[in-house]
Parts: C-alpha cells; sequence; structure tokens
C-alpha cells in the first residue's frame, strides 16, 4: 500500500515548496485534484524578506509572513523581525478544513509548512488537525517542514499511518520517490 502522508524536510532554502508546487503539478497530471496551501519565499536579492501564501486550488497569491511589517491591522509578531497575516493563516486553515470535507481517493492536500506556529498548536495546526482525521476516508496528505519539526509532524499520526519521509534536497528525490506516492 503506498503512503498516505509525505513529508518532505530540509533547511530553510532547501526547496521544499519547489518540491511541494512539483508534486502538485505530478498529481494534478494523474487526475488529483488538489487543495490546501504552498508558502511561496519571496526574495529580495538574496535575501528573504517574506512568504506568500499560494493557494493551488484557486490559484490565489495571498502575503502570509514578511520582514519589517509596518504594525498593520492583522499582523502579529513571529519569530525575530517576521510578522504573520492572520487572515491569510484563517484562509488557509478554513482551505484544509474543507479540503477535509472533500477528500477522496483522487484528493492531494498540501499543508505547507508544519513550523513554529504549528508546533504550538497554531497557524496551520487546526486546519491540518482535520485532515488528518479525514485520511481514514482517503486521499493523501503532503506536508513540507523544516527538519527540526519532523517529530512533531510525526506526532499527529497514528501508528497505522504510511508515512514517507524525504529531505528536499537529496539528489536522487525523484529516483527515491518514484510512484510511491503519487
Amino acid at each position: 500500500m503506498k503512503p498516505q502522508v509525505l513529508i518532505i524536510h530540509g533547511p530553510i532554502g532547501s526547496g521544499k515548496s519547489k518540491r511541494a508546487e512539483q508534486i502538485v503539478d505530478r498529481a494534478r497530471a494523474k487526475g488529483y485534484i488538489v487543495h490546501g496551501v504552498i508558502s511561496r519565499r519571496v526574495l529580495q536579492g538574496r535575501e528573504t524578506i517574506g512568504y506568500d501564501a499560494y493557494f493551488p486550488n484557486t490559484g490565489e497569491t495571498i502575503p502570509m509572513v514578511y520582514k519589517n511589517k509596518p504594525n498593520e491591522e492583522g499582523w502579529e509578531t513571529l519569530r525575530g523581525p517576521f510578522k504573520y497575516n492572520t487572515r491569510t493563516f484563517e484562509k488557509a486553515t478554513d482551505d484544509l478544513v474543507d479540503a477535509a470535507h472533500l477528500m477522496d481517493d483522487r484528493t492531494l492536500v498540501v499543508a505547507d509548512e508544519y513550523g513554529h506556529l504549528e508546533a504550538r498548536g497554531f497557524g496551520l495546526y487546526p486546519g491540518i488537525l482535520k485532515v488528518v482525521e479525514a485520511l481514514p476516508g482517503g486521499g493523501k496528505l503532503l506536508i513540507p517542514c523544516r527538519s527540526d519539526k519532523v517529530d512533531n509532524v510525526l506526532e499527529l499520526f497514528a501508528s497505522d499511518t504510511k508515512v514517507l519521509i524525504m529531505e528536499a534536497n537529496q539528489p536522487d528525490f525523484w529516483n527515491c520517490l518514484g510512484d510511491s506516492f503519487i
């Protein structure tokens, strides 16, 4: 039986979100309906200044996390100079909850990424939990995260859930993944 969950991990800039987008493209080519959110890094030169939320089911992109964001309504401090847009996280969480109700064997849900907020039960966490609860009914879940969050992500699943864990930047990524997930 193929794994229902794929965890892609690595450090900042290792290609986790890029891999997620590639897997989304692959899933669509195989007839999957894709829901969820992908974090797209925003660079200014070589510096990361933020992340936009990309919603693969609608193509919509919304500012999600930004460095040195002015004190605007709806933006709260995350870590260091970064602030997060509470409305974007609410939309992403709502989309994940909606996806949980639509899941079947031809559904892929992406929750990018499981980070500091989610490890504390905030951010995308409530939506991810709903998707995890729906997994026994079918569908696939893709969760990119930093390597230090893999254990936190694994705690979400029952012991009988088939989970595949891969490093985003391993040179033979596609050979190792093959058709084992999508």
